[in-house]
């Protein structure tokens, strides 16, 4: 069945497990990324009060007065800094805060002043999931026919981002943004570096129309319905040249409520984990996924210059035509 839950917990507490249970897992991983580009995970040991406490900090946050939320503007784009983004006028109607690991040891090692609201738990919840990282790298490993520890070298500083997203309420549209029925709330895109480890908004999809993340599996947009306890996985266009195209970076979007639902009248929420190696990594198609039948389709590069590469020419998001 499409999307159903891949056990992750023989890889986050591997004494309780069998090597048959993670051969199992394993293979239903590389199956998901050689044929989907996305799977489900439970099993991942973050604790639902976690959960639950970042969905009510970020709710307090996003809530918060303009001039307020302002005062922890993050600049442009591509500035490396920690701090909020306002809704935009152009393609995309949502505000976020965002949540730099940069140089700093782990999580709670950053210096940055974030609002009080997210302050703590973000940094808690970041932990959390990139724990899961790394289990999702000793799975990786096993499903590819590496070395368990193969990542290990490549994340010794992994380059992650943790993201907090609010999609405002379509009706009334937020103060000057002009929202057209039928535009999506986030353009197609493919990530570009890592895993991406995704919350979902628990209303995604409850009612027919309310609308949620789709992936393009092969031209056709097919939904990805929340599962209680469950985190959706996707890799970025990185992992192609790291598995020299065995595994797939799919692209998504997020679908809108018609503006007639009542689902346009609320908010949606997502936290989402941006993953990748260090960014002066060199990275070169693994030697698994190389063979006299399938040769290495990439030069090696650094990931810093494939994320610039990526940027630079949007990926797969220049297949699609701008959003309506």
């Amino acid at each position: 069945r499409l999307f159903e839950p891949i056990d992750l917990a023989p890889f986050v507490r591997p004494g309780d497990f069998s090597d048959e249970a993670r051969r199992r897992s394993a293979t239903a991983w590389d199956e998901s990324f050689r044929t989907v580009g996305f799977a489900v995970i439970d099993g991942h040991g973050v604790p639902p009060e976690v959960v639950s406490d970042l969905r009510t900090a970020a709710r307090m946050f996003f809530q918060s007065a303009t001039d307020y939320k302002h005062r922890f503007y993050k600049g442009p784009q591509m500035s490396g800094r920690s701090g909020y983004s306002p809704v935009s006028a152009g393609a995309d109607p949502l505000e976020g805060f965002t949540f730099m690991r940069g140089d700093a040891a782990s999580w709670m090692g950053t210096t940055e002043t974030h609002p009080e609201e997210l302050n703590g738990i973000g940094q808690r919840y970041a932990a959390e999931v990139e724990r899961v990282m790394h289990a999702l790298h000793r799975m990786s490993a096993m499903a590819l026919g590496l070395p368990d520890n193969y990542f290990d070298p490549f994340y010794a500083k992994p380059a992650s981002v943790f993201v907090v997203s609010h999609y405002p309420p379509l009706r009334p549209p937020p103060a000057g943004v002009a929202i057209k029925d039928g535009k999506p709330r986030y353009r197609a895109h493919s990530d570009y570096s890592g895993f991406t480890i995704l919350l979902q908004d628990e209303q995604d999809f409850d009612a027919g129309e309310s609308g949620g993340l789709e992936i393009d599996i092969d031209g056709t947009w097919v939904p990805v319905k929340p599962q209680p306890g469950s985190f959706v996985i996707n890799i970025g266009d990185l992992f192609e040249l790291w598995t020299n195209d065995r595994w797939r970076s799919t692209p998504h979007r997020v679908v809108s409520p018609p503006l007639h639902a009542p689902a346009a009248t609320r908010s949606r929420m997502t936290a989402m984990l941006f993953s990748g190696p260090s960014m002066d990594s060199i990275i070169a198609p693994m030697p698994t996924c190389v063979s006299a039948e399938q040769p290495a389709r990439y030069q090696s590069m650094s990931a810093a210059d494939h994320m610039r590469a990526m940027y630079k020419t949007q990926s797969k998001e220049a297949v699609y035509k701008k959003a309506l």
